[in-house]
């Protein structure tokens, strides 16, 4: 079942050599299938994609890539006036646009950063933010009508722009990216989607390109299945996202198991021999909130988006403690982790590694295509590689 997998590039970058490092192993061990976007590390998931595929036969490989978010520099020219047509102000940190010219500029750059010719399928990347910002509660039943009408038409505007594309030979096919696609029909911001199919065949008939959608679904949240089931049904692939990431009872939950670090105070003898008070606090501080993680997910950004940043920067670690430091905050996710996966199987009652039975209950499904499991280093790879056996 491998050949239904996809590696997941989000929060992946060239910049770190263990995520190149996972890319190339999970391609030369069977893994043909890549998916990333634009907004992943402000398009550097797109350029480790066209570093590691360089030295590779490209038409070995599927890449599928997403626009609509705008972010980094691009947000900060747009919110000192640069026009983008059909902008979505959601909030601060998040524009958003699916016109046909801020889609087809998404495109010419993603091209540029995955290096390549063209792009094998390109998404709409979570479109339904124009209904987040506009639909309201309080709105009368007429003006909600009205943005659901306006939703779709800039969809089809979309598609024109994409069908274009495959003539010129930068995509091969297109589809959409939705979080809203797995929503009950009844919520505000629930993405309509039957209506997609007889756009792309108004607009170039049967031999149209609209052969994608990819929405969230894992053990605990199916409210997506009448959309996969639907695609499927109707000739398109289904690709599933956050196959380990659930939400039950309004909480995060990581469907997986991880095995306890053993040599963490070992580790932690060895951190605690370096001569900076700065860094020594900060190692205590660390050690004082092991406990009080609510989800897997919140160690990670912790560390990534915090701790390193934090200690390059402002501590000014000596760069010949950074491997042992590298070490120890591996240990230290680890065991976090394995904290919380043990009190989540307990709770859930599954005593196999939950990774394992969240993704064979995926597999099962006939309707799903693809599965993207987020593969950002080598062990990663090997966990799923091993489960085919």
């Amino acid at each position: 079942m491998l050949e239904k997998y996809s590696f997941g590039t989000y929060r992946t970058t060239y910049q770190n050599p263990i995520h190149k490092d996972a890319l190339n192993f999970a391609l030369e061990n069977g893994i043909t299938h890549i998916d990333t976007s634009s907004n992943y590390m402000h398009g550097e998931a797109e350029i480790l994609i066209g570093q590691v595929l360089e030295s590779k036969k490209r038409e070995d490989y599927v890449i599928v890539t997403k626009g609509g978010y705008i972010q980094g520099e691009l947000l900060k020219k747009a919110q000192n006036g640069l026009e983008i047509d059909d902008l979505v102000k959601y909030d601060e940190e998040c524009y958003h646009s699916i016109s046909q010219s801020f889609i087809d500029e998404q495109i010419h750059n993603s091209l540029k950063r995955l290096n390549t010719d063209y792009i094998d399928v390109y998404l709409l990347h979570n479109p339904e933010y124009y209904l987040m910002k506009e639909v309201k509660i309080g709105m009368s039943e007429e003006q909600i009508l009205h943005h659901h009408k306006e939703m779709q038409l800039r969809i089809k505007k979309a598609f024109m722009l994409l069908e274009e594309r495959v003539k010129d030979g930068k995509i091969k096919a297109y589809g959409i990216s939705s979080n809203s696609f797995a929503k009950k029909r009844t919520d505000f911001h629930f993405l309509e989607y039957k209506h997609l199919i007889s756009y792309a065949k108004e607009i170039a008939g049967d031999n149209h390109h609209f052969k994608v959608i990819q929405l969230p679904m894992n053990m605990f949240e199916h409210d997506g299945i009448n959309a996969a089931k639907w695609a499927y049904e109707n000739g398109l692939e289904v690709h599933v996202n956050r196959p380990l990431n659930a939400i039950k009872d309004d909480q995060m939950v990581r469907l997986a198991s991880y095995a306890e670090c053993v040599n963490g105070e070992d580790l932690l003898a060895q951190i605690r021999e370096i001569p900076n008070d700065a860094f020594q606090e900060l190692i205590t501080q660390l050690l004082s909130i092991e406990s009080e993680y609510r989800w897997a997910g919140d160690v990670d950004d912790l560390i990534e988006y915090q701790v390193i940043p934090y200690a390059v920067q402002q501590v000014q670690l000596d760069p010949i403690y950074f491997q042992l430091f590298d070490n120890f905050l591996n240990c230290y996710k680890n065991n976090v982790k394995h904290k919380i996966s043990k009190k989540v199987s307990e709770e859930l009652g599954i005593k196999e590694p939950m990774d394992f039975v969240a993704l064979k209950f995926l597999e099962e499904q006939e309707f799903i295509t693809r599965i993207l499991v987020g593969m950002r280093d080598r062990k990663y790879v090997q966990k799923l590689l091993a489960m085919q056996k």
